[in-house]
């Protein structure tokens, strides 16, 4: 099987919506800001995700939109899972094809040596994707809640990215990009259905919702993962930043930092504003981050000849 049939292209996309805080949120969307604004200050990651908490605190699905290959993003999630599973079950959501699940599990419960850990870099998703989904932030998330779960903590990994690809299922959805959403939402729906709350890390072309990417949705690629979940809820963050760059891939062998910015002007801390779009069902918060750090591949992609 072609590595393209393996894995669906990761789509760079950079938000340049607007970031105005919301007024006037309507009754039942989001704990009031001025509330949360209490809680504390808002200097750095950790801060930006005691005040998401207090937003989001009815919710029971938390989604991070993300773009690809930083390593704030995936701090960010650390943060949330940390705060949430000090005080019960928590499951994390990650866009790894669902096939690693086994590998992934095991890893979970392994002693964490360096064999362990080759062990589990060895397989298709490490060894063979090299964008920010494989990032060295995401695995350092990884096993940051593989120490907590050491430490007697109940967090359950999701791998809620790629379904196991079948021509004909994949054209029976309507296409790749359908396919994928319907099968990311699928297993996250069955997490949620297991009882714990779950915070869910995705791209922003998985987690778009209404007009916050400023990249039109293709009307054929049907609703975004966020959408086809909005029965459950959920909280939608999403992340930009100000200025700085992200490790992608735009192609099998474009590779790289490139520059990622949401074009407004510089920040010194990160910003948590409440979004004027959010719904009864979705409410959407957005971080604006100062800015982005990239994040290499956890495992090196092989030099070409």
């Amino acid at each position: 099987m072609s590595l393209a049939r393996l894995f669906f292209p990761a789509i760079f996309c950079v938000s340049a919506a607007g970031l105005s805080v919301s007024e006037s949120a309507h009754a039942g969307e989001v704990a009031a800001p001025q509330a949360c604004a209490k809680t504390s200050a808002v200097r750095d990651i950790k801060d930006a995700a005691k005040r998401i908490e207090c937003l989001g605190a009815s919710r029971r699905l938390w989604i991070v939109g993300e773009i690809h290959g930083t390593r704030e993003t995936p701090q960010l999630v650390e943060a949330l899972v940390d705060q949430q599973s000090a005080k019960g079950n928590v499951t994390l959501a990650l866009e790894i094809p669902t096939f690693e699940q086994p590998a992934l599990d095991a890893y979970l419960v392994s002693a964490g040596s360096a064999a362990d850990r080759n062990k589990w870099l060895e397989t298709t998703f490490w060894s063979r994707m090299h964008d920010g989904r494989s990032s060295q932030a995401m695995l350092q998330l990884v096993d940051r809640v593989k120490g907590w779960r050491g430490q007697g903590r109940h967090i359950e990994i999701v791998a809620a990215g790629e379904p196991d690809y079948d021509a004909a299922a994949v054209e029976k959805a309507g296409g790749m990009t359908q396919y994928k959403d319907s099968g990311m939402a699928a297993e996250i729906k069955q997490a949620l259905d297991r009882g714990a709350p779950v915070i869910a890390l995705m791209g922003n072309f998985h987690a778009d919702y209404k007009d916050l990417s400023p990249l039109p949705r293709p009307a054929d690629t049907g609703p975004s993962v966020v959408e086809r979940l909005s029965a459950a809820s959920p909280l939608l963050i999403w992340v930009t930043a100000a200025q700085g760059q992200a490790w992608v891939c735009q192609g099998n062998n474009d590779c790289g930092a490139k520059g990622s910015r949401d074009g407004g002007a510089a920040i010194a801390h990160p910003e948590v504003d409440t979004a004027p779009q959010s719904s009864a069902q979705v409410a959407v918060v957005k971080l604006r981050l100062p800015a982005f750090t990239p994040s290499e591949p956890a495992v090196k992609a092989p030099e070409s000849n």
